[in-house]
């Protein structure tokens, strides 16, 4: 049983590596420029199966609706990965995923010999949480790189309110704003805002993609807002020092929510680790005492 288990195991593994030539040759047949370009640096294990994933996504992109592809770009949008991978790409990374998963599960259950109800079971969990793990972390992403743009956003606003007063225009401001910025999710979206202006698109239109691809109530707002200063004729630099001052603070009753919020979070680590080692610091001279003055001869 154990030499067939470890044929088939050999046998895919065979299966996967037979692959890779065809892989690499359909991808030397590729304008391989023009696909990477607009990639960001891949992670090196997202990169050692990148020809099969793309030799793999070709047919998966076909099979995609309109609806399906835009859904999943504006998960990845969110997530600031839109530059990382495709949406093709991404159904495939979660069927490898699986594909892995299944494997691992598979040499633990019959090569290991694991036949304990509890270990089975969790090793059978594996394939459905591989099969999960891409959309995890990409929420995962979302989350850090919202909450990191509404950590940056008002000083953004701060500075692009002093380049409206001193007499630059909203473009000129933008730029002046990222210039004193850090690299972060708002260099990286209103720096793409600014190659879609210089492209021909209109400001209109830009702000509408990058309110789309932040996903933020607050970017809603101020996109909004200066759409509305430009179509009404009135003061953007009053606008935006208005927004500036709205996002301050949104940002101090975010930090005096979560400061109200520690005392509760604090309170199963006390009750679950704090307050038994101090039962038992004071309980056990106590129970030593009472030992020594044969309290225990009471109860027969």
């Amino acid at each position: 049983m154990d030499a067939q288990v470890s044929m088939v195991l050999a046998a895919m593994s065979a299966a996967m590596l037979a692959l890779l030539p065809l892989a690499l040759r359909r991808r030397a047949a590729q304008p391989e420029g023009r696909d990477s370009a607009w990639r960001d640096r891949l992670p090196l294990p997202l990169a050692v199966v990148r020809p099969w994933i793309r030799w793999y996504a070709s047919s998966v992109d076909a099979s995609l609706t309109a609806v399906q592809r835009e859904v999943i770009q504006s998960r990845l949008n969110a997530a600031g990965a839109a530059y990382l991978i495709a949406p093709a790409e991404l159904i495939v990374l979660r069927r490898l995923a699986f594909v892995l998963g299944a494997m691992l599960a598979a040499y633990v259950v019959l090569v290991l010999k694991v036949d304990d109800p509890m270990y089975v079971a969790a090793t059978a969990a594996l394939a459905p949480f591989a099969w999960l793990y891409p959309d995890i972390w990409l929420r995962d992403s979302t989350g850090k790189r919202q909450r990191r743009f509404e950590k940056e956003f008002p000083f953004f606003l701060d500075v692009l309110v002093l380049g409206m007063r001193a007499g630059l225009t909203f473009t000129a401001s933008v730029e002046q704003s990222l210039a004193a910025l850090g690299d972060g999710p708002v260099k990286e979206e209103f720096s793409r805002y600014l190659r879609e202006t210089r492209s021909g698109v209109t400001r209109r239109a830009a702000l509408d993609r990058l309110a789309a691809r932040v996903a933020l109530a607050a970017v809603t707002n101020f996109t909004a807002s200066v759409m509305q200063a430009e179509e009404t004729g009135g003061s953007l630099g009053d606008v935006l020092a208005d927004q500036a001052r709205q996002r301050r603070q949104e940002r101090f009753l975010r930090a005096e929510k979560l400061a109200n919020q520690a005392p509760v979070k604090m309170l199963f680590p006390l009750i679950a680790l704090l307050f038994p080692v101090t039962f038992i610091i004071i309980g056990f001279p106590i129970v030593i005492q009472l030992r020594e003055a044969g309290a225990w001869e009471m109860f027969p």
